[in-house]
């Protein structure tokens, strides 16, 4: 490695610290320069500064505009552009929610270097602006385990916003988040989606530390708890042998998306043994069609090795329902010729059924289950 640059850092007349001629504020609000060389330039001062920037830092994300300029430009922006524009020439824009985020991302790329920031973060956090609050967070992640703390507390917030902003947080602790896990579950009870998704997204980046509170989750819990908790099984890479008993009693379950989630997440981890195969295979007849519509795509993604259940999948080329016909349809083809016994009942859809996804569906089954005759 090449000599470091060397770094002038001093305080001029009561000025600002100063890093190569410029003021840290002015380097934080870099990273909201349209140029990529100018912001690249910024992340790596902040590297190179590390701990010696953070007090300053600190300084700018508890920095507030004053009241009169805030004043200044509620009352201006409201006059006519003859009164407004003169008044304003000379008065600054306010700044604040931009200096903060700024300097939030600044500490995010010093990292671990910055933990000595992470109360104000957290205040940062929790606070009324929203502009701001992702980049605390992010800065949270970047700094480390040690703000764990503060992150989880953040999911007791009543601010559903401030809650989605810590889930984010927590993610980027990877497997340093496992104590937050019981608090993550509680959040697959939120009604917003987008935030039972990022919870999805944190526990699998925890990885196989989540997985026994996940079992735990499915087994014990109901509703949205126990479909989030599968869900997030689906991206963790796990051996199917661990987690099909509990996904097998969860088809059980009497909500049908509970079902429907039981059934995707055991196609995910590729559970084709018998007890799963005859399961699915049971499923094509349950009560709700989008359950039986949910099985039938289930056993296609198994492909191949779906081969047991041809027979069921051939009856449910029957049903009443049409989104089933061409789900079942497509399973049979993604079995491929294993499943050439359907092509009879294939044919008969393609030629006649009075839906035409049925019939495009059962068109290109056929020609997949007849391939290499």
């Amino acid at each position: 490695m090449g000599l470091l640059a060397v770094v002038f850092f001093a305080r001029l007349h009561s000025q600002a610290p100063l890093y190569q001629g410029k003021t840290i504020k002015a380097w934080a609000l870099q990273f909201d320069a349209l140029s990529p060389r100018a912001r690249d330039d910024a992340a790596s001062a902040f590297r190179s500064l590390r701990t010696t920037a953070v007090p300053e830092l600190i300084r700018l994300l508890e920095s507030r505009d004053p009241m009169w300029r805030k004043a200044l430009w509620v009352t201006a922006l409201k006059l006519p552009p003859r009164f407004r524009i003169p008044m304003l020439r000379h008065a600054r824009i306010p700044e604040e929610t931009v200096v903060h985020s700024a300097a939030a991302r600044a500490l995010g790329v010093i990292g671990p270097d910055a933990k000595d920031a992470i109360p104000a973060l957290g205040r940062m956090l929790l606070g009324k602006a929203p502009e701001s609050r992702w980049d605390a967070a992010m800065a949270l992640g970047s700094i480390g385990k040690e703000s764990l703390p503060v992150l989880t507390g953040a999911l007791r917030d009543r601010n559903p916003d401030v809650r989605y902003a810590a889930i984010d947080g927590l993610a980027r602790l990877g497997a340093d988040a496992e104590p937050a896990i019981p608090a993550l579950l509680e959040e697959f009870k939120e009604q917003k989606e987008e935030i039972r998704t990022a919870v999805v997204v944190c526990l699998a980046k925890v990885g196989q530390p989540a997985l026994p509170a996940l079992l735990q989750a499915i087994e014990r819990e109901r509703g949205l708890v126990r479909q989030g908790a599968a869900r997030a099984i689906m991206t963790m890479g796990v051996s199917r042998r661990l987690v099909e008993p509990a996904l097998l009693r969860m088809m059980q379950d009497e909500d049908p998306a509970s079902r429907q989630q039981a059934m995707a997440t055991l196609a995910a981890v590729h559970a084709s043994d018998e007890p799963a195969l005859a399961a699915l295979a049971a499923a094509l007849k349950d009560p709700v069609p989008e359950v039986r519509a949910a099985a039938a795509g289930a056993l296609g993604e198994i492909s191949w090795k779906a081969q047991p259940a041809v027979p069921a999948l051939i009856e449910a080329l029957k049903d009443e329902s049409p989104a089933l016909r061409s789900t079942a349809a497509k399973a049979l083809g993604l079995i491929g010729p294993p499943a050439r016994a359907a092509g009879p009942e294939l044919k008969r859809l393609s030629d006649s059924d009075p839906d035409f996804s049925v019939s495009v569906a059962a068109r290109d089954a056929l020609a997949k289950v007849q391939s290499g005759r």
